[in-house]
């Protein structure tokens, strides 16, 4: 009777689909190269009326030996999917079939006559695949005639196959032996071949027996027929008998048939939409990822996302702007931020700070606690911490019993700031902003104070480095600037780099628009989004505590997303922005050598002495002298009237 063959049916396993996602966001990313796939395949399969073959997580590893290799084409598009001209690619998985044959390389190597294509679409974002596989078989030899029969003990051909991983090899008597032995026999009379088949149905050999009969015919033209044991995982096991019509050997590749038909048995692609079948959380987390990625493969191939990934952000102040920032950093796939804050959701707020809502205002909860709940409900995977806390500021007197609780607050903030990689100040006083700088700047974090005016915001990024006068000297620095145009990280100023005086309360005797930040609407937004583009310019610069800040005009070419700017100064009434570059003040009551020198042995009694009386930190850091100076500095008109007027 005419011979016929189980064809196959590949089932994906959604393991499978979750690895291609993987590889897809973090490795291959626009690659539409081929790429190895291992398909596992079972003799134990004996429900349907297909050959099973199996795809998993372990497809894209290394192959075992009940597994056929193949190759994966995933493209970037369902257009180009759907264009796919199969014609041709079967054609050339045929070819490259036929010269395994030709060439005898599949005597060494049986897995070659069993090659496969799989072709896929990836839709990362819905979680929907679309994918056809090829099986190519060769139409050769003609006029097959099959005719099979229950072998009676097949229990020494299991134990050899499973005890070598060999998928093809010869019987001879009662002896097994590999493939590559199949010229010793002058008769077909005299060997049978074993295949590990993969069909379910008794009487009927899988697919893979295709390519082996057009091997064996061509490999030995002398015979025009063999006996084949078809080797099933059961205790049912066949012999076949095929024959066939001898004909000379073609030069080029016979026809190809083996794209995989649908279920209603049509050359169609099948679809499978899995959004329902992966964890939700880790659906958003791939989501995320994809959004950065694309960055990656269209813009920016070399940008570090690794640096963003890993980042911990500390936001001092889970107001409006707090609230902000921490929506940037999470967009760019930020999962670790800590905010402080010792406030609570005002009716006023829930319009203007993102993360609150009426019902935290209403509840009276914290805003630093509101923030972080809110984070976890926008993205479940992010860690997002909340601790509430007043920072100790100048000018804001302190009781003698109140000492202890001062002594766990220092402590508690440089904890924070030591675990963390970044500290952005978004507090709503300049007082308050001074003690994390100096612990900041004492623990090298990257620092970036955010403030807001009417309708004008500043952005600026805390010098950072160790200012003892050993470290370098002050003309070999000024030489490197006016050389370059460049000021080192460890030279750019500070927030209170610019004063002269030291901060003070300045919410005391003042009304109630003068305590709060009156500012435009879309200004913290503005600020916010910034800041956090600042940070990650400098995150890409090579050695991020290094980045400097070019003098002039900012230098576009810094580092991978452009300029790493000293400062930022918008004005929204005109619509303009401006990037200063402001060296730091030796005598600066925040990261000024001296100040530094003071926190450094005092610890927290010089934070309580400042508290008492912020004109310490003029007289420590000698502002007051210089303040003395300019003041003694008079005209003498009476002497110099006549000259005066005529200016």
């Amino acid at each position: 009777m005419p011979a016929a063959f189980v064809p196959f049916a590949t089932f994906c396993d959604t393991t499978f689909w979750n690895e291609v996602n993987k590889k897809k966001l973090n490795e291959w990313m626009l690659d539409e190269t081929p790429k190895d796939i291992y398909a596992g395949f079972s003799i134990y399969d004996t429900v349907g009326a297909e050959c099973r073959i199996s795809l998993s997580y372990e497809s894209l590893g290394e192959h075992s030996s009940s597994s056929y290799k193949g190759q994966l084409s995933l493209w970037n598009t369902l257009e180009a999917f759907k264009k796919l001209d199969r014609t041709s690619m079967i054609k050339i998985y045929g070819r490259k079939i036929w010269n395994s044959i030709k060439s005898g390389e599949w005597l060494n190597d049986v897995r070659t006559l069993f090659y496969f294509s799989f072709t896929a679409f990836a839709d990362l974002k819905k979680f929907k695949y679309v994918y056809w596989s090829c099986y190519p078989a060769i139409c050769y030899p003609p006029d097959i005639e099959h005719n099979s029969l229950v072998l009676d003990d097949p229990k020494p051909l299991l134990d050899y196959h499973f005890s070598t991983g060999e998928v093809v090899f010869i019987l001879a008597g009662d002896s097994c032996g590999k493939l590559s032995r199949l010229s010793e026999f002058s008769s077909s009379d005299q060997v049978s071949l074993v295949i590990a088949d993969p069909s379910p149905v008794e009487s009927t050999c899988g697919w893979p027996v295709r390519n082996l009969l057009a091997a064996i015919s061509v490999y030995r033209p002398d015979w025009s027929t063999v006996q084949l044991i078809s080797l099933r995982g059961s205790s049912k096991c066949f012999s076949h008998i095929f024959s066939w019509r001898q004909v000379e050997t073609p030069a080029e590749c016979p026809a190809v048939v083996g794209w995989e038909r649908n279920v209603q048995g049509k050359l169609q692609p099948y679809s499978v939409d899995l959004s329902t079948q992966f964890d939700p959380k880790k659906l958003m987390e791939q989501s995320v990822d994809l959004n950065l990625s694309l960055i990656k493969w269209r813009l920016v191939p070399d940008i570090k996302l690794e640096r963003m990934l890993q980042l911990k952000a500390l936001i001092l102040g889970a107001g409006t702007l707090g609230c902000n920032l921490a929506r940037g950093l999470m967009a760019w796939g930020v999962k670790k931020i800590t905010f402080v804050d010792n406030s609570t959701v005002s009716y006023s707020n829930p319009v203007r700070q993102s993360l609150s809502e009426f019902g935290d205002a209403c509840e009276g909860r914290g805003k630093a606690e509101t923030a972080a709940a809110a984070l976890k409900r926008i993205f479940p995977s992010i860690d997002a911490q909340a601790v509430r806390l007043t920072i100790p500021m100048p000018g804001h007197t302190l009781a003698d019993s109140e000492c202890e609780n001062l002594k766990k607050d220092i402590d508690l903030i440089e904890s924070l700031v030591e675990q963390h990689d970044v500290v952005f100040l978004a507090l709503d006083s300049r007082e308050a902003r001074w003690l994390p700088t100096i612990i900041a700047n004492k623990h090298r974090k990257i620092a970036i104070s955010v403030g807001l005016g009417f309708d004008t915001y500043v952005v600026i990024r805390h010098g950072i480095g160790n200012y003892s006068p050993s470290s370098s000297s002050p003309a070999n620095e000024a030489t490197e600037i006016s050389a370059n145009m460049l000021v080192p990280y460890s030279q750019l100023s500070c927030y209170f780099c610019s004063d002269v005086t030291a901060p003070g309360n300045s919410t005391n005797d003042r009304t109630l628009d003068q305590q709060c930040t009156v500012s435009r609407p879309g200004l913290s937004m503005v600020a916010s989004g910034v800041a956090i583009e600042l940070l990650s310019s400098v995150l890409q610069y090579e050695n991020p505590l290094e980045a400097p800040s070019n003098i002039c005009e900012a230098d576009e070419s810094s580092s991978l997303l452009g300029a790493t700017p000293h400062q930022v100064r918008g004005f929204i009434f005109k619509f303009q922005q401006i990037t200063p570059c402001v060296r730091r003040f030796e005598r600066c009551v925040a990261c000024g050598t001296a100040v530094s020198e003071a926190y450094a042995a005092e610890g927290w009694k010089f934070v309580r002495e400042v508290m008492n009386s912020p004109s310490h930190l003029e007289r420590i850091t000698g502002l007051d002298q210089l303040q003395n100076s300019v003041d003694n500095v008079q005209i003498d008109f009476s002497e110099d009237s006549d000259s005066l007027m005529s200016l």
